[in-house]
């Protein structure tokens, strides 16, 4: 950890108070309570970023017999493992490389950036191979695979469970190159053409509904009004030790301030944490039901 936190040092990271609170509590939790270690500036780095200084300087001092070495290595590397034979076709992999471990940065305030994310082992690893295949060695003395499944009905490759941030699964996918993301890709864009055939009705449903009697219904056109207009993404609710990234259907009063000649400013972090921030002209009916709905409700 304290590696890791030796390359955060001179970094926007290292003044960040979520990040820098969060290092410092697991951090400290490392030691022996007796010790009565509370103050991360007591400890000295310096000596770890020394090392660091002096292991950059060296690569960088390579020679080019040493870098072609390298390269040649790193080649090697991936032509064994960044290939997978599918249905007698060779694909390519997307990314075989498991994350390694190092302290979570996160997107925009995330309230978790600063913790360790730790080394994942064989045993967290599930392999999808085909029933005649052999199984891959694996490398990691002492060590095995937490599974072998022959699943033909999916396109991931492996995946893994990650608990030391919050609970995630990753998994390996064949490259974007390949026939299989080819064709859901091909899917999708399909699907997309076919919209514009159905819009026009789209449209004049949800502006019927902008004037229903019916609340649901009101809510139901609203937010289909401001994803159309805007292009907005639909949102959905996260859990506290996510990211406060927000959609259409979950944005809150504190997101939202009602200007008037039926202008509404919106100010919200969206997908990545990118801020959303824009004043729009909105239609009449649709500035009213948000101002309606937003009566009564408090910044959460």
């Amino acid at each position: 950890m304290a590696y890791y936190w030796s390359q955060t040092i001179g970094t926007d990271y290292e003044t960040r108070d979520i990040y820098r609170n969060n290092f410092t509590k697991e951090f400290l939790g490392k030691f022996d309570k007796s010790l009565g270690y509370k103050d991360l500036t007591k400890f000295n780095f310096t000596p770890i970023q020394t090392y660091m200084a002096e292991q950059k300087e060296l690569k960088k001092n390579k020679t080019p017999e040493q870098k072609k070495a390298e390269k040649e290595e790193k080649k090697k590397r991936d032509d064994f493992y960044g290939f997978a034979i599918v249905d007698h076709d060779l694909e390519k992999i997307g990314g075989y490389a498991i994350e390694p471990p190092t302290l979570f940065k996160g997107r925009g305030k995330h309230p978790k950036a600063g913790f360790m994310k730790a080394r994942i082992m064989p045993e967290q690893l599930t392999l999808n191979l085909a029933q005649n295949a052999p199984v891959p060695k694996c490398t990691v003395p002492g060590h095995c695979w937490g599974d072998i499944v022959h699943n033909n009905t999916v396109t991931w490759l492996a995946f893994y469970r990650d608990d030391t941030i919050n609970t995630t699964y990753k998994y390996i996918f064949l490259s974007a190159s390949s026939k299989f993301k080819g064709l859901n890709d091909r899917k999708k864009y399909d699907k997309a053409r076919k919209l514009k055939d159905h819009i026009d009705s789209i449209r004049k449903d949800y502006r019927k509904k902008l004037n229903s009697k019916d609340k649901y219904e009101k809510q139901l056109g609203t937010a289909t009004y401001l994803i159309d207009i805007l292009a907005l993404r639909v949102g959905n609710e996260k859990s506290e030790d996510e990211a406060d990234t927000v959609g259409c259907c979950s944005l809150r009063v504190e997101h939202i301030t009602m200007e008037e000649d039926d202008k509404l400013t919106f100010d919200f972090l969206g997908k990545d944490s990118m801020r959303y921030y824009n004043t729009v002209q909105l239609d009449s009916e649709v500035h009213k039901n948000i101002s309606d709905f937003m009566k009564g409700k408090k910044p959460s």
